[in-house]
């Protein structure tokens, strides 16, 4: 049965948000940019770029509570792996997805909120710096929003070693966020 839940988590992350908010507009937006919540915001503004994050986390916040009816510690690993592997290559949109930040958020912000909000507010404010004091007058660098998410990734890896099973999770959804950020790296996204 445990299986199972690991299969549902992977298709409830296939449900791409940025991809569907495309689909509205007209256009495929992985043709464009990352059909994430950034490359949403990116191509069709803020309110788009909210809703497509909001959705995304709250994916996210289903798969972290569907984890409860499993029967196995490793259950909870693999479902979060798979929500975040789902997100980032979806198999309802040719597995072009986003790079994982905002269900990985919804995720741990459901089982683990105290270390996640402050890993999120860690991640956001080293955003904001960066991007004043950097992105803006260098564009043609790293976006801010993962560059956050990598100091704010630190932080929780760390917070996390004491949570034993949690640890372990984001252990594995750090590994799917950084392969997939890697690739959007190379192919310049």
């Amino acid at each position: 049965m445990d299986f199972l839940w690991v299969v549902v988590a992977y298709l409830v992350g296939s449900l791409t948000f940025g991809q569907i908010a495309g689909v509205i507009k007209g256009f495929n937006l992985a043709d464009r940019d990352t059909p994430g919540a950034s490359g949403t915001f990116r191509q069709l503004g803020a309110r788009w770029g909210v809703a497509v994050a909001l959705a995304d986390v709250l994916k996210g916040v289903l798969v972290a509570y569907l984890s409860q009816f499993g029967q196995e510690p490793w259950s909870v690993v693999l479902m979060g792996v798979a929500v975040v592997a789902g997100h980032n290559w979806p198999i309802f949109f040719g597995f072009r997805g986003g790079g994982g930040i905002a269900p990985t958020l919804g995720f741990f912000g459901f089982l683990y909120p105290t270390i996640t909000f402050i890993a999120a507010a860690i991640g956001l404010g080293v955003a904001g710096l960066y991007w004043q004091l950097y992105w803006k007058r260098h564009r043609q660098s790293w976006y801010p929003f993962p560059v956050g998410a990598l100091v704010g990734y630190i932080y929780a890896l760390i917070a996390f070693w004491p949570t034993g099973i949690g640890f372990w999770a984001f252990l594995g959804v750090s590994g799917v966020v950084a392969l997939r950020g890697l690739r959007m790296v190379r192919n310049g996204r």
